[in-house]
């Protein structure tokens, strides 16, 4: 009787700390926030979708440098563009905005120049999305 009653416990104990130790949704802790891995190192697109239309090898030259002051920089061979980004929580998603700097920005920065959700993340992948009425566009950041 008495090794039932500890076998039982043993089995509850065993299930309550794998149920405690499941991933978060979102790629990560969810303190984490999309500015605490993003500004660590360069960064590629790993996959573009425009209109759920493969765009990626489009932006296979694209380094991009996200630093912690909320500056950006999108270099593609000799050519370097500037701009912003910016990290906030709307009603109740993690929204990462980018927004590029001057004129003659090239259309390829235009296209992602949007508010895009958080979708998930990791140390290496930002995975974000922006799916509206008119849009169903997708961007991963992967590091180099």
């Amino acid at each position: 009787m008495l090794l039932k009653s500890v076998r039982s416990i043993l089995i509850v104990t065993i299930l309550l700390t794998g149920i405690s130790c499941s991933k978060s949704n979102g790629g990560g802790a969810s303190n984490e926030t999309i500015a605490s891995i993003i500004t660590q190192g360069s960064w590629k697109v790993h996959l573009y979708l425009n209109e759920s239309k493969d765009e990626t090898a489009s932006y296979s030259s694209f380094v991009f440098t996200f630093n912690s002051n909320g500056s950006m920089t999108a270099l593609n061979g000799a050519v370097t563009t500037t701009g912003t980004w910016t990290e906030a929580v709307d009603s109740g998603k993690r929204k990462f905005t980018l927004k590029w700097n001057g004129g003659g920005i090239p259309v390829l920065l235009l296209q992602i120049e949007e508010d895009w959700i958080l979708k998930s993340k990791s140390a290496t992948m930002i995975e974000l999305t922006d799916v509206t009425a008119t849009n169903n566009d997708e961007i991963h950041f992967q590091k180099q």
